[in-house]
């Protein structure tokens, strides 16, 4: 897949490596605004994802077990384009994203609202994201919440930012701390060789004299005459005995002194001082004693500042070393010469290092090595080094994955350090990437069969043409059809039916040649795809055909029971290298519909003389979308009784061509084409609004049933037309019926539910439509509260005639009461009928005995006044 890049896409990622959030587990705060987003949006997922180079990553989720995602499966992609949020309504309908693995296959993927993230307004670095398996819109209230929680992300975001730049500040004031060292030591020795101040007390007669400096370090006057006892008293009470102490040590026994002591200065300032002296003599004789005097304040301030940031920085080591080793990932950090400096006990763990391997200074080529002699790094160790050092230089980020020899999968991140080197951050993925792989096969493989799907045939079809461009090839296309696996289905369950699709994907992949694919296009439809020789390709084709012909037509074994299928086989043989994917399933198809035809279990080649089928076909459909586009369409209304009192109570409408037999269709085969082409939509809508329009103007206590397709269900669209209409026309709810086949509820399929639950909150009634004609019916009541069942017409066809019939609807009709549904009996064709339906307790009836159907003209003289059917 493709998937489109920022134009400052170098200098995003470089950004979000900046950050350090790549990989990085999720927090309270992070996962505190996902469940927000996806309360809030009443969405079941929801996301703050991080786009790197080639994945996605989840700093937070709610709804989704995944904790990273391949980038081009990432709608987030689009939404990091810009600086608005990016809304998808129903991605099935979307080009960018109908065929992405996550729309077509788990978790189907419907419905996307996200918002970008940026912490400085040019960088989008990720999304706040919410995911439904619906089609869905977004209010503006909505759309503005979204805004709202993106910008509560980005200020996490920015709080991260500023934590990592602090820890860069105090690394740099340690570095600081480290040359004030250095610069304090060399001020250090300049003092001992230079004086600031000085000083001489002549010994007779006892005269001291102090310089300038000395004075102005004092704070006296310039004026200030000095005096020994004087002068020892600016020291501070626990100085003084150290001063008089060496003053006295020098004038009996000759020593010197270099002392620092602290003082107190004429205007009560306290400092400290250097004070040093020593005897001069004369002649031998001992005349004066001679010193320098400095104020050394400050260097004494910051010494305390040097111990305090040295004490400060042996603790933030100490705890930098505590949250290495802490982290969830392995951290390795080497110098511009490529030996290792720093590394944590979960980069040890992680490649497995044996104990000594891993020491300060090792190089980097030298673990390489070892690593190969293990056999967990199998490349070219002096091109990796190459390439790795020629990226770093460029200030790039390297971003690689390993397998090492014990099938554990690592994501390592090289990132340059500004002074040469770089900091390896190194995650275990196994899991991760494992089931993203099992995520990516599921995709495109089929969940029951193990076959590759539809997703995964196209994409076959597309390689086969690319590979085969010029070529002597050819290509043959089956497309295999179960004959009767409906009638085993329904007489044997849905677990034989299972069993069934499971056996057939065996026995076909055991007919073709190893390479040749076999795929299950959806329900009992399969494709198998041969590339041959064209000389070969048909007496190839025929030969597959047959074989899988009369391998299907033996009797499977499962559980006890022996059900017995067949195969419909239509295909066609075309040029590798040219073709058309459309069209050659149409061909196949084509030839297909050929053998369904001529009575099934067999197979055709097509050929020309198929092609005014086709054309017969393609004009039947276009005459039902002219028919859905001109409106060319009628209702009529088969009236519907209560059988209790014998009245008239509501009508179901019926949709028939304005003009009897367009294009040689009757009424239900116009349906089921409609479906077929997709225009069930706007028939239904169509159907909806005129029958509802037309029951506006019958009595009140008169209900109108409509049928619906369970095409129809599932986007929310039903819904919302029905709301619609019933507020536009002020028709009353409770007034609406709405009859579903059991289709709708064997599928599982939670939208077309959901959506009905919707439908029934707006007042609306909910009919099950021919209930009793398959024998999964009475599962299909275990999915939803239905108001009324209609029991379907061979039931009560057979009523007057066949006891079990009678006792069957009669068992029905208990089952309903004791549900608290009503129930309508379809298709009363005689009075008998009617009387044993009526007997059997039944609620409502509707049949050619009691009416057939009306014109609408027709229906509104005959419900005015109400008529009795007794």
């Amino acid at each position: 897949m493709h998937y489109p890049v920022p134009e400052n896409e170098s200098a995003r990622l470089a950004s979000l490596l900046d950050l350090g959030l790549q990989d990085a587990t999720g927090s309270p705060e992070f996962d505190a605004i996902a469940n927000l987003a996806a309360d809030v949006l009443e969405c079941p997922m929801a996301l703050i994802s991080l786009i790197g180079e080639s994945e996605q990553w989840f700093k937070a989720r709610f709804g989704l077990d995944a904790d990273v995602s391949p980038r081009e499966l990432a709608f987030c992609n689009y939404t990091i384009l810009d600086r608005q949020p990016l809304i998808v309504s129903d991605a099935r309908k979307d080009a960018r994203f109908r065929n992405n693995p996550l729309v077509v296959g788990e978790p189907n993927l419907v419905f996307y609202a996200g918002a970008p993230i940026s912490i400085d307004g040019t960088h989008n670095l990720g999304t706040l994201c919410v995911l439904d398996t619906r089609p869905r819109r977004m209010s503006d209230l909505q759309m503005k919440r979204l805004r709202s929680l993106a910008r509560a992300a980005e200020g996490l975001i920015a709080a991260y930012s500023s934590r990592r730049q602090a820890e860069r500040a105090r690394l740099s004031e340690q570095t600081k701390g480290q040359e004030l060292t250095r610069v304090a030591s060399l001020l250090d020795q300049i003092t001992k060789l230079s004086g600031v101040g000085g000083w001489e007390l002549e010994l007779a007669p006892q005269k001291l004299t102090w310089t300038d400096e000395t004075k102005r370090i004092h704070e006296v006057p310039p004026d200030f005459e000095p005096q020994l006892d004087g002068a020892i008293d600016f020291y501070a009470p626990e100085a003084q005995p150290l001063i008089t102490r060496a003053m006295n040590d020098a004038l009996h026994g000759g020593a010197s002194w270099d002392l620092e002591l602290p003082m107190v200065t004429a205007k009560g300032r306290q400092i400290w001082v250097r004070a040093a002296g020593g005897p001069t003599y004369k002649d031998g004789v001992m005349v004066s004693l001679i010193g320098a005097f400095q104020d050394i304040s400050e260097r004494k301030r910051t010494e305390a500042r040097i111990r305090d940031s040295e004490t400060a920085a042996h603790a933030r080591t100490e705890e930098l070393r505590t949250v290495l080793d802490n982290m969830e990932e392995g951290v390795s950090v080497f110098d511009a010469d490529a030996n290792l400096t720093i590394w944590n006990r979960k980069y040890i763990e992680i490649f497995g290092k044996p104990a000594g391997e891993v020491y300060q200074g090792v190089p980097f080529r030298r673990l390489l090595e070892r690593e190969m002699d293990r056999g967990d790094f199998t490349g070219d160790i002096d091109k990796h080094l190459r390439e790795l050092s020629d990226r770093l230089d460029r200030q790039v980020s390297v971003v690689c994955q390993l397998r090492t020899n014990s099938s554990r999968i690592i994501n390592s991140t090289h990132a340059p350090l500004p002074g040469g080197g770089w900091v390896g951050t190194h995650s275990d993925v196994t899991d991760r990437v494992l089931e993203a792989e099992r995520t990516e096969h599921a995709s495109r493989h089929d969940a029951l069969t193990g076959l590759p799907n539809r997703l995964a045939f196209n994409a076959r079809m597309d390689a086969i043409r690319a590979e085969n461009h010029a070529s002597d090839r050819s290509l043959v296309l089956m497309l295999v059809d179960l004959d009767r696996f409906k009638e085993a289905n329904d007489t044997f369950g849905h677990l034989v039916g299972d069993a069934l699709l499971k056996g057939t994907a065996d026995r076909l992949r055991a007919c073709v040649r190893k390479g040749d694919l076999v795929a299950r296009l959806g329900g009992d439809e399969f494709a198998i795809v041969i590339e041959c020789d064209r000389r070969q390709a048909l007496a190839l084709a025929e030969r597959i055909a047959g074989t899988v012909s009369q391998e299907m037509r033996r009797p499977f074994a499962i559980d006890g029971n022996r059900p017995a299928i067949g195969a419909s086989i239509g295909f066609c043989v075309v040029p590798a290298d040219d073709f058309e994917v459309d069209e050659i399933m149409t061909r196949a198809d084509g030839a297909l519909y050929k053998v369904k035809a001529d009575g099934r279990g067999g197979y055709q080649v097509y050929d020309e003389a198929l092609t005014e089928q086709a054309s017969a076909l393609r004009r039947q459909r276009t005459a039902v979308d002219a028919a859905v586009r001109l409106q060319n369409l009628e209702l009529e209304f088969q009236p519907i009784y209560d059988l209790r009192s014998r009245r008239l109570c509501g009508a179901e409408a019926l949709v028939r061509p304005a003009q009897r037999g367009v294009a040689g269709l009757c009424a239900s085969e116009l349906l089921r084409i409609a479906e077929e082409t997709g225009t069930i939509d706007e028939i239904g809508s169509w159907i909806l609004e005129e029958s509802l329009r037309e029951a506006a103007g019958w009595n009140a206590d008169l209900s109108v049933s409509v049928d619906v397709s369970p095409r129809q269900l599932g986007t929310g669209r039903l819904h919302d037309r029905i709301r619609d209409l019933l507020e536009h026309l002020q028709f009353p709810a409770a007034r609406l019926e709405l009859e579903i086949p059991e289709g709708a509820f064997l599928s599982g399929d939670a939208g077309a539910l959901g959506e009905l639950h919707d439908i029934r909150a707006l007042g609306a009634r909910i009919v099950l439509d021919d209930f009793g004609s398959a024998n999964a019916s009475l599962a299909c009541l275990r999915h939803f509260p239905f108001d009324k069942i209609k029991i379907d017409r061979s039931f009560v066809g057979l009523s007057a005639t066949e006891s079990h019939a009678r006792a069957m609807i009669g068992a029905l009709v208990t089952l309903a009461t004791d549900l608290g549904m009503q129930t309508t009996a379809a298709g009363i064709a005689t009075a008998d009928c009617l009387r044993d339906i009526a007997a059997l307790g039944c609620t409502f009836g509707q049949g050619r005995h009691l009416s057939r159907p009306l014109s609408a003209r027709a229906f509104r003289k005959s419900s005015l006044p109400l008529r009795d059917v007794a």
